[in-house]
């Protein structure tokens, strides 16, 4: 039977057990040099921990919590320092810290440390706490890069967009949330850049006593080696939903959850918070054990491992004689290669496809070195009227190992444009601001994206440039080389040189490592580290590699190699006659490239067979809803790929294609019956074009069903084709450095006519058309004036909302056509255009059909323009004097944008120069003069 007394003894020895366990916890020494203050103790013990400190830049996130606690509290911290040993002046990080504290707020351990910003080439300020929130100021150090506001949620982390993930990516992202927080929610954020070019100069308010981020230079870090302005921004939390932002005078209160960018103010944009889909499970892997045992080690593993899996396939193709035929024609989803066939031949007058390139293995394989047209199907679009933009062939290119193989991916840079996206985690940020890994979500981007491609090394691995659409997130380095694009679209390729600015007509770039060829020679620059080994072993690792070039005949090409060395890379993009090559990512599941087609859903060409999964996919468009997306890899043994990998949200940055605006565009379609030959269909041929893309395109349309004897003249001209310039005198040439004439437009003396309504003009200006009543730019040239309304009009001008072509429309004379260029013939019965009589539903037939041409933007005429193509030629294809007078204006032949070389006077310089160079980790000082280093320690 139990004593009465039995559970009061018990509770006396609990409560026993507990005082000695509270007197041994007071007992216990504290760290940090016995400091009290656990601030001041937990600074000193990251000193010890190699990490300098102060006690005012530590914050508690939770406060000592007294009473009995046996064996101390968990307690956690934020605390600003940068690395101990450091050079003076290098910028600060903040630090999330496990520890220990006594029931009285004595710091008894600290169990873990993680480097929450990891900012290169900035500074971060004091945080400010609220809650679970901690708000902070990221102060850029590198010239053209915008400070950041980040706050974090340090309750976790959640998996917005995640819904559809499955539970291997679940714990996949809990493992790396927990390798890089300690947490297996990991660390919520949000980010905002500052743009203070558009913040105001003066009447900045003093900043709120709780606000951090504004506070004065420290001691050892000079102003002058600080972002412009940065100092200027703040920020506050007002509670844990709602931080407060302050730059330029200017202030914003932002909610921290569920930010809408539409309705952020000009000068802030938000950085996307939806956490990007964990990679592969193998590259995933490699990833996480690379944290834990260093990159040094890990290059080693897999050099080791490569070489031995290189040993037994040289041995195997040794022994079998194996030419890789059969896996070439798996990789191309095909059950044997097909038979050569003839080579679509090369289009004069825009040079494309190329001539087919010339095997280096022999003797070939069927097919090798043939291009294969890609486009017009339904996995790859094709713009009308013009042949496909993507080129597909394979090549050999190891002499001792013919089984290995490099697939090519070329592209029309003329009807192609590349763009960069940084990811949601590489490159890491020399700022702390990390990109959208998104390819924008607009109908306009979305309908014409066509492909998508991996970029560069992670930032670890050697935190090469990159910049994308103005947004710096690392600063180039000297004589890396480089794929850039221009703030017109082109696409320009070239090594930077020593100085680190970046040109105003810069869009983006990337860089990676120094050029692998360079005017079809390989490795100028000496480089013998190319990716996969260890420093100082040779680089004979065979792994999937991949690049980029231009071509001597300004092409881009895409490699992707299967199982090659660096030379057998570098040899590929000399038989493709490659200018300027660039080697990209390396190893399988970082490298590859799709192919996409997207549309509104039910827009889709039918495929008329079952998709093969290995390879082909469809889905919805996540974050635009209505539309779906068809994908398709370069090959089918792009092994490890985490497909469809670029049309989702990517944690890697990468490039992705879109196809330009160019004429001839589709044809319209036939309104009268019975459609004529070639009705609606856009002629380009015999057209003064002097070059490509198309300047002009033309046709004839009947466009009333009810008057089947109405014709209408529609002329298009693409802005970006052409320059526009007051014609002068009459018998005036073109100006000196002007290309060959295309057009000459003149409106007369036409002014509105009665009753038509006010007026306004038709301009261009920087490769585009607008309409306004006045020059919308400086040095904008007036096309033509009309009016607004379209009362009497028989002609009429308009601008594409979609795609920037100038649309002139005119009456033209009743009579049959019997061909396509039938009704474009000289025809010396037909009165001259400005003799047609006007019928009164001539006006709203115009209005009707430039509006639906997609025209918001329109101007109507009394009489048609005088208009002489090439100079001497009307709209009917007869011989006439060109326009002249003060109204009579000319466009000549522009460049339109392409491809080709940049920086191209940077020299070829020794490994002795532009190694240390490269070897410098993101710091990113100014450079201290002469005199300021003369006398100091060496």
């Amino acid at each position: 039977m139990q004593s009465p007394k039995t559970p009061s003894l018990r509770r006396e020895r609990i409560g026993l057990l507990v005082l000695c366990a509270s007197a041994a916890v007071a007992m216990s020494p504290a760290v940090g040099g016995g400091a009290r203050d656990r601030s001041t103790a937990l600074a000193a013990e990251l000193a010890e921990r190699g990490v300098a400190a102060a006690a005012g830049d530590v914050v508690w996130v939770d406060p000592p919590r007294g009473g009995l606690r046996p064996f101390g509290v968990d307690s956690r911290a934020v605390a600003r320092g940068m690395r101990a040993g450091g050079e003076r002046g290098e910028p600060t990080d903040l630090y999330l810290v496990d520890a220990r504290l006594s029931p009285e707020g004595v710091l008894l351990d600290v169990s873990a440390i993680h480097n929450l910003t990891e900012t290169s080439g900035a500074d971060e300020s004091r945080p400010v706490l609220r809650g679970e929130a901690l708000a902070y100021v990221s102060r850029p150090l590198i010239e053209a890069a915008s400070p950041t506001v980040h706050v974090l949620d340090l309750d976790g982390q959640a998996l917005s967009g995640g819904a559809d993930w499955s539970l291997v990516e679940r714990l996949q992202q809990a493992v790396t949330s927990w390798q890089a927080t300690g947490r297996l929610r990991g660390i919520g954020r949000r980010t905002f850049a500052i743009d203070l070019a558009q913040s105001e100069e003066n009447g900045a308010e003093e900043p709120h006593p709780e606000e951090q981020g504004a506070e004065e230079p420290r001691a050892e870090e000079p102003r002058s080696r600080r972002g412009p302005d940065a100092g200027d921004v703040a920020v506050a939390l007002e509670d844990d939903s709602a931080v407060v932002v302050r730059a330029g005078g200017r202030e914003a209160r932002l909610p921290v959850r569920g930010v809408d960018d539409a309705a952020l103010p000009a000068w802030i944009r938000a950085e996307a918070s939806e956490v990007a889909r964990p990679g592969n499970l193998v590259t995933w892997a490699v990833d996480r054990v690379r944290l834990v045992i260093g990159d040094a080690a890990m290059q080693t593993v897999k050099a080791v491992a490569f070489t031995a899996l290189d040993f037994v396939l040289r041995n195997k193709e040794a022994v079998t004689g194996d030419t890789g035929a059969e896996d070439i024609a798996s990789d191309l989803g095909k059950s044997a290669l097909d038979p050569p066939v003839r080579q679509t031949p090369i289009d004069p007058e825009i040079g494309w496809p190329p001539a087919p390139l010339d095997p280096w293995v022999t003797p070939p394989l069927p097919g090798e070195g043939q291009w294969n047209p890609q486009g017009g199907d339904a996995f790859v679009r094709q713009l009308d009227g013009l042949p496909p933009a993507f080129m597909t062939t394979f090549l050999r290119t190891d002499r001792s190992r013919k089984a290995t193989r490099v697939y090519i991916a070329l592209w029309d840079p003329r009807q192609v444009e590349l763009h960069m996206m940084a990811g949601t985690v590489e490159p890491k940020g020399a700022t702390g601001e990390a990109g959208p890994g998104l390819i924008p979500r607009t109908p306009e981007v979305m309908k014409r994206v066509v492909a998508a491609s991996n970029a560069g090394f992670q930032a670890m691995h050697g935190e090469f440039g990159m910049m994308a659409d103005g947004v710096m997130y690392l600063p180039p380095k000297p004589y890396a080389a480089t794929v850039a694009v221009r703030r017109d679209g082109s696409t320009v390729f070239g090594s930077w040189s020593e100085d680190e600015t970046v040109p105003e007509w810069m869009l983006s770039f990337r860089q990676n490592m120094t050029v692998m060829v360079e005017d079809e020679k390989w490795n100028p620059f000496g480089r013998t580290w190319w990716g996969g080994t260890p420093p100082g072993w040779a680089d004979k690792t065979h792994t999937v590699r991949t690049g980029i070039c231009l071509t001597r005949e300004r092409f881009v090409a895409y490699f992707y190699g299967a199982d090659v060395s660096p030379e057998a890379l570098a040899q590929a993009m000399i038989q493709a006659r490659c200018s300027y090559g660039i080697a990209l990512d390396m190893n399988a599941g970082h490298s590859g490239l799709e192919f996409y087609r997207v549309a509104p859903s039910g827009e889709l060409p039918p495929l008329g067979r079952p998709l093969q999964g290995e390879w082909e996919t469809e889905g919805d468009v996540s974050g635009l809803s209505g539309y779906r997306f068809r994908g398709r890899r370069l090959i089918r043994g792009m092994g490890l790929m985490n497909f469809p990998r670029y049309i989702r949200r990517e944690a890697r940055d990468f490039f992705y294609m879109t196809l330009r605006h160019l004429l001839p565009g589709p044809a319209l379609a036939p309104r009268a019956a019975p459609a004529e030959a070639g009705e609606g269909a856009w002629r380009t041929q015999g057209l003064p074009q002097h070059g490509f893309p198309y300047a002009l395109a033309i046709t004839e349309i009947r466009p009333d069903p009810a008057r089947p004897d109405v014709r209408l003249r529609v002329l298009k001209v693409d802005p970006r084709t052409v320059t526009a310039a007051p014609l002068g005198e009459p018998g005036a040439s073109p100006p000196a450095g002007a290309g060959a004439t295309v057009a000459v437009f003149s409106d007369g003396a036409a002014t509105p006519g009665a009753g038509q309504g006010e007026g306004s003009s038709i301009w261009h200006s920087a490769g585009s058309f607008s309409a306004s009543p006045a020059s919308p730019v400086r040095g904008a040239v007036r096309i033509a004036t009309g009016a607004l309304g379209s009362a009497r009009a028989v002609a009429a001008l308009g601008v594409n909302d979609e795609d920037g072509m100038l649309i002139y429309v005119e009456r033209a004379a009743a009579g049959p056509s019997s061909a396509p260029d039938a009704a474009l013939a000289p025809d010396a019965s037909a009165p001259p255009p400005a003799l047609v009589d006007p019928h009164p539903r001539d006006a709203k037939l115009l209005q009707d059909f430039l509006a639906g041409l997609g025209c918001s933007s329109r101007i109507y005429l009394s009489r048609p323009l005088s208009v002489a193509l090439g100079g001497d030629t009307d709209l009917s294809g007869a011989a006439v004097h060109p326009p002249s007078g003060p109204r009579a204006v000319r466009l000549t032949r522009a460049e339109a944008p392409g491809a080709g070389r940049m920086f191209e006077s940077t020299p070829i310089v020794p490994h002795s120069v532009w190694y240390p160079l490269q070897q410098k980790r993101v710091r990113y000082f100014k450079k201290p003069k002469k005199e300021e280093t003369a006398g100091g320690d060496h």
